[in-house]
């Protein structure tokens, strides 16, 4: 099974972007996606103006064998997105907020959205898989702990604690790899970006400090046949690829 991640950064960087979606549309399972807009003609985002507002159709379009979902925290704002495909056979797909609810924001300021992670539940020769999607709480210029982060932390390793089976946590978590709030989410989960020694999950458009924002985290019951950062520029974000068992 494969698996991409990928902070689209709105669709940004359109062109190589929906190029990227027809490369790897015909063997990949499922696109966990972060900062997908869906947005009719007569809503616009009050907070990222800059981003493709009806990304998500254009993603539809080419990735016909999928079926989308989106995970919306906020009317009108950024959202997570899955695509999966038909053949992969998934028997529920939903999401929990584990920060703040749903519609949370505060004036236009996105540092008080509520966070949810996206998952979805298949089974596959017997064995219970849950794939989750997920985007951290952001905060400007700063990716170390604070209250909201450790809070999501505890909350998503709850709900991953929860769940019997062989468990993927993805997505853009807004946060460095030397933090607590990374420590509890790797109890009992291999980080594969740190084990992987991948030097940087952003492209060069990205020029802050930060070089890490991205993780894919699992479970024992995976096993991991191939995990790599694409060097594809698609956003200011590095696509994260997964092959596993």
């Amino acid at each position: 099974m494969k698996l991409i991640t990928l902070n689209i950064w709105g669709g940004k960087v359109f062109d190589p972007l929906m190029d990227f979606f027809r490369k790897h549309a015909e063997d990949t399972d499922i696109f966990c996606l972060q900062e997908v807009f869906d947005n009719p003609p007569h809503i616009k985002s009050k907070v990222q103006h800059d981003k493709k507002q009806d990304i998500y159709k254009d993603i539809e379009k080419i990735l016909v064998d999928f079926d989308g979902h989106m995970a919306p925290t906020q009317e009108g704002e950024e959202s997570l997105c899955m695509f999966i495909n038909k053949k992969f056979g998934v028997h529920e797909i939903a999401d929990t907020y584990v920060y703040r609810w749903k519609n949370a924001m505060e004036g236009n300021d996105p540092s008080t959205y509520g966070i949810n992670v996206q998952y979805a539940k298949s089974n596959k020769n017997g064995k219970d898989y849950m794939v989750c999607n997920l985007h951290g709480h952001w905060t400007p210029n700063f990716k170390g702990d604070n209250p909201a982060r450790l809070e999501q932390s505890k909350n998503i390793k709850k709900f991953l604690d929860d769940f019997g089976g062989a468990k993927i946590l993805c997505g853009d978590f807004n946060v460095a790899p030397d933090t607590e709030s990374m420590k509890i989410l790797e109890t009992s989960m291999r980080n594969l970006v740190k084990e992987y020694n991948v030097p940087t999950t952003r492209s060069h458009y990205y020029t802050k400090e930060h070089k890490f924002a991205d993780y894919i985290l699992v479970s024992p019951e995976i096993k991991v046949k191939k995990f790599e950062a694409l060097e594809d520029v698609v956003s200011d974000h590095l696509p994260l690829l997964l092959e596993f068992e």
